[in-house]
């Protein structure tokens, strides 16, 4: 029984959750007694996050525990970006540099002095020239960044998107890890090729994105796909086997070879910004692993799956969260409710082993 089991996922309490592969691929979560079941070919995902995480020794300088750029606000949306950044940091990153539109960047920079808000469009961005300078101004700091979240609060502007497209592309020319949610998801479904076959990208719809994306790039091919797994398959393929973290009751992941499931208890309230609060997580992890590099020997994992491994840690990591909040909070939790409880539940996850400098 136990042969098929690979993946452990440690949780704060006593009872632990374990990762299984089975025969097609497939990744799913069950409870087992840790004590009971300890595999020795199984991946630990509190060990996976104490590897990629930077050491806590005194020998690393300012920003050397990630530095991340979250693109996204504008004037109707001021906290999607805002709890994606705060993620970030309170996930374990250093610095984070927010780029955002004119409209946007006073709210913000009122909101926290953590954020290093920077406007580089707004509502009259219209103009080529003026166009330029929004892709000029955040690729310039391509080199100081470890990965770039985009679309949060971005809203729909087309001549704003239009930017971000070429954003991407730089991007993907200089192989930055990008995790694109929300109003970013909306770009990647109107021009899904922006985004094909780049192995650096997770994007993160929910069941509407998901759901536009689908047809969008599907259409009536997946008529005879009855298994949502299978569709998630069949969509990662048809983009070039690139990550996509589909949220829901359950957090679908896949990249059209492995499949992970995270069904870690959450919380039943859908308050506004869980999403921007699970895109910063994963920007900060996905960060890690790009700072570590791809090299085996390295991380010790197979480099097909550190995405996968990233966005699984990042939604136990946010799930567990969102139900100690809702334990506390019941129907009045807020997303900031979250964003105060993600470093300690970080904390019991991958604890902290502080090192004599």
């Amino acid at each position: 029984m136990f042969k098929d089991f690979t993946f452990l996922l440690k949780s704060s309490n006593y009872n632990k959750r374990l990762f299984f592969v089975t025969k097609n691929n497939f990744f799913s979560t069950q409870h087992f007694h840790y004590s009971a079941h300890k595999m020795s070919n199984s991946v630990d995902i509190s060990n996976f996050l104490s590897t990629i995480a930077p050491p806590l020794d005194g020998s690393l300088y300012k920003g050397q525990s990630g530095r991340i750029g979250v693109l996204g606000g504008s004037k109707d949306y001021t906290g999607a970006p805002y709890y994606a950044g705060m993620a970030a940091l309170r996930t374990g990153a250093e610095l984070l540099y927010l780029f955002t539109a004119d409209e946007a960047a006073i709210p913000i920079k009122s909101y926290s002095p953590e954020l290093m808000v920077t406007p580089v469009y707004g509502q009259n961005y219209g103009l080529d020239n003026n166009q330029q300078s929004m892709v000029q101004a955040v690729t310039s700091l391509f080199p100081r960044l470890h990965s770039l979240v985009i679309g949060p609060g971005l809203g729909r502007d087309a001549n704003v998107l239009s930017g971000v497209a070429q954003i991407i592309q730089k991007a993907k020319e200089q192989n930055l890890p990008i995790v694109i949610d929300a109003d970013g998801m909306w770009l990647v479904t109107m021009q899904p090729d922006i985004v094909q076959g780049y192995k650096n990208a997770i994007l993160t719809p929910n069941k509407i994105e998901y759901e536009r994306l689908k047809e969008k790039v599907l259409g009536n091919n997946n008529n005879n796909v009855n298994n949502e797994k299978e569709e998630l398959k069949q969509l990662c393929i048809s983009l070039g086997n690139i990550t996509i973290v589909k949220k829901g009751k359950e957090d679908l992941i896949s990249n059209g070879i492995n499949t992970f499931v995270c069904d870690q208890l959450g919380t039943p309230r859908r308050c506004g910004g869980l999403g921007d609060i699970l895109s910063g997580t994963i920007g900060t992890i996905q960060g890690w692993i790009n700072m570590k590099g791809i090299d085996k020997k390295v991380l010790n994992y197979n480099k097909d799956d550190l995405q996968l491994l990233a966005c699984l840690s990042s939604c136990y990591l946010v799930r567990t969260t969102s139900f100690k909040a809702f334990e506390k909070h019941k129907r009045s939790m807020t997303a900031p409710d979250v964003l105060n409880l993600i470093g300690d539940t970080f904390e019991q996850i991958c604890p902290t082993t502080i090192s004599k400098m």
